[in-house]
């Protein structure tokens, strides 16, 4: 079940601040590792309550890469959809502005996915 099924978390909140949070440390100048540590321990437990592997690569300082895991729709669901409608499926995230393309044989049956990301860091992470 992804992890907000009971109403406890607030996954769209936490997502919310993290956005807020990365952005201001941009405008500020103040991306520094040092002020906005996330250990790879938490990033990894957030991708595995989104349903992703802990190796899965998501861009950005540790922050941003907080909500961009958190901003994601919870892979099982996304997976479970794609399967229903007989859409083959990537286990890539898919992020904000990404495109999700099928392609399809002559015939019109989806043959493969693709996800195409346009999505630019916000921040990069800074130990100075």
């Amino acid at each position: 079940m992804p992890v907000d099924a009971q109403g406890g978390e607030k996954l769209a909140t936490m997502e919310r601040l993290y956005s807020i949070l990365t952005d201001d440390a941009v405008e500020r100048g103040l991306m520094r590792d040092q002020f906005y540590f996330l250990s790879d321990e938490l990033l990894a437990t957030f991708k595995r309550m989104q349903g992703y592997d802990p190796a899965t690569y998501f861009p950005g300082s540790c922050i941003e890469q907080a909500y961009l895991i958190l901003a994601e729709s919870e892979f099982g669901s996304r997976r479970a959809m794609a399967e229903a409608n007989g859409v083959p499926i990537t286990d890539k995230p898919l992020l904000p502005g990404g495109l999700y393309l099928v392609l399809t044989d002559r015939d019109g049956q989806p043959t493969k996915s693709l996800i195409v990301q346009t999505y630019m860091p916000r921040s990069k992470p800074t130990t100075d």
